[in-house]
Parts: C-alpha cells; sequence; structure tokens
C-alpha cells in the first residue's frame, strides 16, 4: 500500500479531498438522535364503543381482533388491555420488519374484522411507533389566574398550532388538565317531581342548542342567507331553556339543576414545581430529522407566540439535546487532547513539525469516514457512535506515528526521503494491521447480541472498527507520501580526523567520530562518544550511529 500511494500520489491526493469534502458535507446532513434507531415495529389499535364495560370490551372486541392479527406476517407477540369503552392492543413484530408494511398489514386486518364486532363500535384507530420512540422534549404551560380548563384550551388551539409547523417535529395532543365542557347539574328529587329523566334533558338540550338554515331571502339585487341561531352565548342562559311544557308553563333547566360553564372528567394530572399544569410533548418524525434542530426550532417558535395571554408562561423541558450535545463535545474535547499530545510527543521526539502534520491528518479523515459510512448504511449521529470514537481516538493516532517512526529511522540512516517511505512503511504494514485486527476482533462479539441490545451497541462497534481501518489506510497512504514530499531530517555522519604525534612515545594517528546525541525511533538511547580506527573500511560518508 505504501508503494502503491508513492506511485500514484495525485490518486491518493483525491481521495483524500473527496473524503473531507464530500464527508464533511455528509456528516453535516446527517440526523443527530439521542439513542440509534431500534427497528423493532410496534402497531398499537384502539377501539372504542362508549360506556361498554371492560368484560365486555374484552369478550368481544379485544379477542376479535387479537385472534384476526394472527393472520399477520412476522409478528412476535402482542399485549392488549381492556378499559372502560376502549380497547388496546400492541402488536411487536420481529426486528427488521418494515414498519410501514407493518402498519398497512394491521389496518386491513382491523377494518375487514370490523363487520364482526358489536353494532355501534367505532372504526379502529391503527398507529404505528418503535421502540426508541420518545419525546425530545416537553413544552409546558402554566400562569398565574389560569385553571386547567383554560391551559388545556391554551395549550390545544393556539400553542399547539404554532408550534407544529416546525420542520420535523411531531406536536400531538396536550397532557394534564381537562377539555371545557357545559356541565348540567341535575337534582334527582327535582326531576322526579316534574316526571323528567336523564334523556330527556339530554334530547332537549341537543335540540335547542342549534343552528339551523332557514333559507335565503331576495331583497332588491341581493340575496341573503337566513340561519335559525339557537346556541347559547354562555353557560348561564342555559338555565333558561325549556325543557318540559306542561300546560301553559314550562320546566326550565333552573327548576331540576343548573348550567356550569366547567370541564370534562379528567384522566390525568401534571404538575410542575407542584403547580397544577399542561405539557405538549414533542416527537421528531421519521426522514432523517435532526433533534438539535427540531429542539431549537421549538424553543424559537415558543418565544413568538401569538394571541396567548400576557400571564401564559411557557418553557422548553426536558431537552434531550442537551446530552446529544454533551455527547459531541466530549468527542471533540478528547479529540483536541488527543492531536494536541500526539503533536508534542511528535515534535518532542522527532523534532518535525512537518511529521506532526502527517499524523494529525489521519485522525479527522478517520472518523469522517466512520461517519459517512454509517449514514450510508442508515445511521445517526448518537451518542453510540459518539461514544465508540471517543473510546478509539488514542488508538487512532498510534498507527500513524508507528509508520512515522519507521519512516525516519530510515532516513536518518542516511537513506533518501522517498526510499526512507517505501522502506518504512512496507516493513511495519503487516504489523500495524495485525494490530488494527487485535483491537477490532475485541469487538466482534457484538454481532450475536438481539433484541434491543444489537441495536444499542453495534454502532458503538462500528464506530471503533471503521475509523480503525481508516486510520489503517490513511497511515499507509499519506504518512508515506507526505513523508516522501515533504519531509525531512538529517542523517548522521562520519568524518575522519587524523591525530599528529603529541609526545615522544610515537602514538600512531587514528580516527575519531563527531558524537551526537541519537534516538532509536521513540526512545532515546544513551549518548557515548565512539573511537574507530583508521584502518577500518568506512568511508567518510557513511552513516554511523553511536547508541
Amino acid at each position: 500500500m505504501p508503494k502503491f500511494a508513492l506511485k500514484y500520489p495525485f490518486f491518493i491526493l483525491m481521495i483524500c479531498l473527496v473524503v473531507a469534502l464530500v464527508g464533511t458535507f455528509t456528516v453535516v446532513s446527517m440526523p443527530v438522535d439521542l439513542f440509534p434507531q431500534i427497528d423493532m415495529p410496534v402497531v398499537v389499535v384502539a377501539t372504542f364503543y362508549n360506556g361498554m364495560p371492560p368484560q365486555q370490551i374484552e369478550a368481544d372486541i379485544t379477542n376479535t381482533f387479537e385472534r384476526f392479527f394472527t393472520l399477520a406476517a412476522n409478528v412476535d407477540h402482542s399485549e392488549s388491555r381492556s378499559l372502560t369503552g376502549v380497547s388496546i392492543i400492541k402488536i411487536y413484530f420481529r426486528p427488521g420488519t418494515d414498519p410501514n408494511v407493518a402498519v398497512s398489514n394491521i389496518a386491513n386486518l382491523a377494518m375487514a374484522d370490523l363487520r364482526r364486532l358489536p353494532p355501534g363500535t367505532l372504526p379502529p384507530v391503527v398507529l404505528g411507533m418503535d421502540a426508541s420512540t420518545q419525546p425530545v422534549c416537553l413544552v409546558t404551560l402554566r400562569g398565574q389566574g389560569l385553571n386547567e380548563t383554560n391551559l388545556k384550551d391554551l395549550a390545544q388551539f393556539q400553542v399547539r398550532n404554532q408550534i407544529s409547523s416546525v420542520q420535523g417535529a411531531s406536536v400531538p395532543q396536550p397532557y394534564g388538565g381537562t377539555y371545557r365542557q357545559i356541565q348540567i347539574y341535575v337534582d334527582p328529587l327535582k326531576m322526579e317531581a316534574h316526571n323528567l329523566s336523564l334523556n330527556d334533558v339530554v334530547q332537549s338540550v341537543n335540540n335547542s342548542n342549534l343552528i339551523l338554515p332557514a333559507g335565503d331571502v331576495r331583497i332588491g339585487s341581493k340575496d341573503f342567507n337566513i340561519y335559525a341561531n339557537a346556541q347559547f352565548p354562555d353557560a348561564k342562559s342555559m338555565n333558561s331553556m325549556p325543557l318540559k311544557t306542561v300546560g301553559n308553563s314550562s320546566v326550565l333547566v333552573a327548576d331540576i339543576g343548573k348550567a356550569v360553564d366547567a370541564g370534562a372528567l379528567q384522566y390525568n394530572i401534571v404538575r410542575i414545581d407542584g403547580q397544577r399544569s399542561v405539557y405538549v410533548p414533542i416527537f421528531k418524525q421519521g426522514g432523517g430529522s435532526n433533534t438539535i434542530t427540531i429542539v431549537n426550532g421549538i424553543k424559537s417558535a415558543v418565544k413568538k407566540l401569538v394571541d396567548i395571554p400576557e400571564n401564559l408562561k411557557t418553557a422548553v423541558v426536558f431537552d434531550q439535546s442537551v446530552f446529544v450535545k454533551l455527547a459531541i463535545s466530549n468527542v471533540i474535547r478528547e479529540a483536541t487532547i488527543g492531536l494536541v499530545l500526539t503533536g508534542l510527543m511528535i515534535l518532542v521526539f522527532l523534532g518535525s513539525p512537518r511529521a506532526t502534520v502527517a499524523v494529525l491528518l489521519a485522525v479527522p479523515l478517520s472518523m469522517v469516514v466512520c461517519l459517512a459510512i454509517d449514514n450510508y448504511m442508515g445511521g445517526s449521529i448518537n451518542t453510540m457512535i459518539l461514544g465508540g470514537l471517543a473510546l478509539v481516538f488514542s488508538r487512532l493516532i498510534d498507527n500513524g506515528v508507528i509508520v512515522l517512526e519507521n519512516i525516519f529511522r530510515h532516513m536518518e540512516n542516511g537513506e533518501k526521503a522517498y526510499v526512507a517511505s517505501e522502506k518504512g512503511g512496507e516493513e511495519v504494514s503487516m504489523a500495524v494491521l495485525a494490530a488494527t485486527f487485535t483491537t477490532a476482533i475485541v469487538f466482534f462479539p457484538v454481532t450475536f447480541f438481539h433484541g434491543v441490545s444489537k441495536y444499542i451497541f453495534t454502532p458503538l462497534a462500528l464506530g471503533v472498527v471503521l475509523s480503525i481501518f481508516a486510520s489503517y489506510f490513511f497511515a499507509m497512504t499519506v504518512v508515506p507520501l507526505y513523508c516522501a514530499n515533504l519531509s525531512t531530517c538529517t542523517t548522521r555522519k562520519a568524518t575522519t580526523r587524523t591525530n599528529t604525534p603529541a609526545s615522544s612515545s610515537g602514538s600512531t594517528g587514528g580516527s575519531t567520530l563527531n558524537s551526537r546525541p541519537c534516538s532509536s525511533g521513540m526512545k532515546a538511547g544513551l549518548i557515548a562518544p565512539c573511537s574507530v580506527p583508521s584502518s577500518l573500511p568506512w568511508s567518510s560518508s557513511a552513516a554511523w550511529r553511536c547508541c
């Protein structure tokens, strides 16, 4: 591989440029999430029959659907829950099943089995989800002087409509509070005295609270539509609504009870700092949505809300983007520390700033290659793959340092930069490859995982394996190519000097060598002056190292 890189330098250069440009744009456009996508589809079927008891719901609706859903393909198991007026069935599919196909199959089966259900059963609601579905943030609402009914109305009809325009965000119904309803409270004794039943009151209210078209009237050249508006402007006016006429008098709502502007029955309570409040969950839609972008868009939309009371206080809590940003900052910090320490080490032991650049180039390129391949495989930037990169950063630097040290060893022995780069890279190629496989094989058992653990830990293993093999490629190509063209090293040359006799003892002439501290790779050796007899057949230009 070093020989190929030196033979085709422009090809290697173009590969590096393509990786740097295309990889960077790919990484910027990648979806960002807290956890990896867990490809275990779950389909929820909710069926409603108002007022039916749980035992009847289970016997007539839940059991009927459960038996029919066994016809679906790739079903792992199902769970059901029967409540008053509602049947909820969750169908779990095997890993790898297409979620859209799963939802389509269950929806078709549910509609085909609808004729077997009791008359009056509403059509089932079929929703798709997966094991990793959770809100990316929550928008909370509270305010002095606003009760839970006011907060629910504001969240449902004002806040929710304005923040749902954020790209990639899915905004479901708010939690907490209660929907506004006009409640008519009646006295059973008074109803009995006036010979009225609850059905009589309900029927009278429905018949009296209407808007009906009454035709049109043409006056001159204009045609006017006429409406009979029998709706009440407020709850207080409903107290004068007639329920029954007896002789010349009518029985009014006020005669048997009262109408109150209240709320529906409340089934969940949300408290924020001890105060009853309402929150709107924000989910991430499919199609490569970015958690950080969604949360930032929600925060911006919340600040620009209009047509809301001044005393309404909104806040964004349970922000998942904080954890993603923390993971990204940790990776950047680890990379910065590793690059700085590696650069200092190379400067201290090799004394070459250019060699420092050669090694540091391989680290960001390896990371970009890893993330680009992960994006091609349908992955995302999440805490697991970022954790794998943070784990392997120190190992990414080792491959380039080993190759660089061996190349410098040949250059210090007097070989030209081109020859030293080729020999130095070829000599350690198999050793570095073996070390790379040794690190990568540690994560091989991840392939035996199944279920949720497989989807959680596979990105971590991919982050380590892909980046370390990319590091091997760049260490075997970029580092030799860089050293062959841009790196220099001072060789250790021997010089001769003839000594004249200094005394009458007749000492013979000899030769000595200029001694200079030398290094064996990254380890400093012991330094000692050397004396070489002049009779040795070494020329003055031969390289000589004293360690």
